[in-house]
């Protein structure tokens, strides 16, 4: 089958046309009595206020996503967490603190759902001096993102792969499950899998429970939802370090790719992840910073049971990861190990499957090896992964997902997601994140969501690459927010995350038609590659000449314009009447933006390319 170079495709979320309300610290004392109002020339408004807790009354025409933000002040001499809170909810914690005697000033921002009418917004965890808080509607999200996947050279597959994906991605969302304690019978005297058990083979387990549909986490999945999910997850955690060569360890991981190629037959969808311990080592988790442990100093061993030690920047040539350094032992563990990993992808492509890859995930997290050199050393890490599997060993069949995480120096709460670790768009197919609410708390996740476009732009499709409880499908197209795809982490080995949603969500959700599951995937074979752009026709008529946009309207219209990560353009946006119009464009930067013409309910999105 030919496979055509596919057009980036552009989906419009539903515009907002509010401006930003500014509410006066000083104007809300009556619904905070032990405040304090002080003067101030160089505050908004001329004057601030002086409270342990602060509550606004905040009213809203129309209920959505909004965007709030509050400027304070603390005097603190230790961290402490300053909270927002709207109608009784956390939306947002901030580690804040002063350093010195001196006030330290801070602009908290955050995104939540508003409803129409009146609603309380609380700040709290410290004394603080308050300024204002601003709300504004969440402006529209426009993503643009390109239909091929990174890797050149991929897969027919893994261009079907992503094109699905891309296909649904805002409309419908892709349910997943991770599969941990995996049932296989292994032949160790011939140190292979038995794929189909007779009498003599004593198996332990009945041939339909080796299959991916009978793996217990997938069992478990379809008895609480009615259905099985699209996306199964797999990990290769086994596939190196210590034991690998030994039986069961190689049963475990080439059981994964046995499974994986079932639920590519059956039309779903693998993905991996890899918890990756290095040569013979025998844990990925890091104590204390890893290897800058005081302990891990040379000649202690690589591991422990809580801690390893192996120092992956020694694989380049200074601390500084810019140039690797080929003659180092690290860097010989460290390519003898992918080069594991790729031989079962490259056993998946053959068969012509197609996977998503998650490697060297959560890393800003730190408690992973990969996590503990620093943005700068582990961009070049995955770089050096991403090289040596795709362009070394030829593997072309993945899409690649890279994992934001929260910074604990930051922070812990959605506020602290840190893109300085992400490697460039020319190396990530998808962003994923990792969210583990509490138990029944199925939010759409709309602030990570939020913060992901903010800070990374619309450029890849977002997903939830692991979660607990999973998201209200209403609540994810409500609020604008809908993930790629969902995975809670597996039930199996004690961990029990199915048991996060409830049985009535789980069959709501999976009985909707925008969460696809295996039993409604169309089949590989019916898939295409082809991805069409929107379609436009107005009573408009568009053109851009001598550094003006000139366009007509037949009718009165909102014309409004977006940079492209949905940051409305003020100064240029408001409602047009019929006629034709000129606008001075000469003092934006060059670049992609987003026009959106709104007129009788409807709305036309094109893209303008300012050269």
């Amino acid at each position: 089958m030919k496979i055509s170079k596919l057009m980036p495709v552009l989906l419009a979320l539903a515009a907002a046309t509010a401006q930003a309300t500014i509410y006066e610290a000083e104007d809300q004392t009556a619904n905070n009595p032990t405040a304090t109002v002080r003067d101030s020339a160089s505050v908004s408004g001329g004057k601030y206020v002086s409270a342990q807790g602060f509550t606004f009354q905040v009213s809203v025409e129309k209920s959505g996503i909004y965007d709030i933000s509050s400027k304070i002040w603390v005097k603190q001499y230790d961290w402490f967490n300053t909270e927002i809170s709207v109608n009784g909810k956390s939306v947002g914690s901030f580690l804040t603190n002063s350093p010195d005697s001196a006030f330290t000033t801070y602009i908290l921002e955050t995104s939540a759902k508003l409803n129409a009418g009146t609603n309380e917004i609380k700040l709290s965890g410290g004394s603080t001096n308050i300024d204002y808080l601003s709300v504004e509607m969440h402006p529209a999200i426009v993503f643009d993102i390109d239909g091929s996947p990174v890797t050149a050279g991929a897969t027919e597959s893994a261009y079907k792969l992503k094109a699905f994906l891309l296909q649904n991605f805002g409309s419908k969302t892709v349910s997943g499950m991770m599969i941990g304690d995996n049932a296989f019978n292994y032949d160790y005297g011939n140190m292979k899998l038995i794929e189909k058990c007779v009498p003599s083979d004593s198996c332990s387990f009945e041939d339909e429970k080796t299959t991916f549909l009978g793996q217990e986490d997938i069992r478990l999945f379809k008895e609480r939802s009615g259905y099985n999910p699209a996306l199964g997850g797999f990990d290769m955690l086994f596939a190196a370090g210590g034991h690998s060569d030994e039986g069961w360890f190689i049963g475990y991981t080439e059981n994964n790719v046995r499974m994986a190629k079932e639920l590519w037959a059956k039309g779903g969808i693998p993905a991996f992840t890899w918890h990756w311990k290095v040569g013979t080592d025998t844990v990925f988790y890091t104590k204390n910073s890893g290897f800058k442990n005081a302990g891990c100093t040379e000649g202690v061993q690589a591991s422990s049971a809580e801690n390893t030690c192996f120092n992956y920047t020694k694989a380049f040539k200074d601390s500084t990861c810019q140039e690797i350094n080929p003659a180092s032992d690290e860097y010989a563990l460290l390519m003898a190990d992918v080069d594991k990993l790729s031989a079962h992808f490259l056993e998946l492509q053959e068969a012509g499957v197609a996977a998503i890859w998650r490697p060297l995930h959560e890393a800003a997290g730190g408690w992973f090896w990969w996590g503990v050199g620093g943005a700068e050393c582990y961009k070049a890490l995955y770089k050096l992964v991403y090289d040596r599997m795709t362009n070394t060993n030829g593997v072309k069949n993945l899409i690649w997902v890279w994992n934001i995480e929260r910074d604990p120096a930051i922070g812990y709460d959605f506020g602290a997601l840190n893109p300085a670790w992400y490697p460039g768009d020319e190396y990530v197919d998808i962003i994923g994140v990792d969210i583990y609410n509490n138990a029944n708390d199925n939010s759409s996740n709309v602030k990570y969501f939020n913060k992901m476009v903010d800070e990374l732009g619309a450029k890849k499709m977002l997903a939830l690459t692991e979660n607990g409880p999973i998201p209200d499908v209403d609540s994810m197209h409500t609020d604008g927010s809908v993930w790629s795809f969902w995975m809670p982490w597996y039930n199996t080995w004690g961990s029990g995350f199915l048991n996060q949603t409830s049985n009535d969500v789980w069959k709501k959700n999976l009985a909707d038609d925008r969460i696809l599951k295996l039993e409604t995937m169309p089949g590989w074979e019916n898939v295409s590659t082809q991805i069409p752009t929107s379609s436009q026709a107005g009573t408009f008529h568009i053109s851009i000449r001598q550094n003006r946009l000139h366009f007509t309207l037949q009718e009165s219209a909102d014309v409004l314009f977006y940079t492209p990560t949905g940051k409305r353009i003020q100064k240029i946006s408001g409602t047009f009447a019929a006629g034709a119009h000129s606008l001075d464009i000469s003092k934006l930067s060059r670049g992609l933006y987003i026009l959106q013409i709104r007129e009788k309910g409807r709305t036309f999105s094109h893209k303008l390319l300012l050269r």
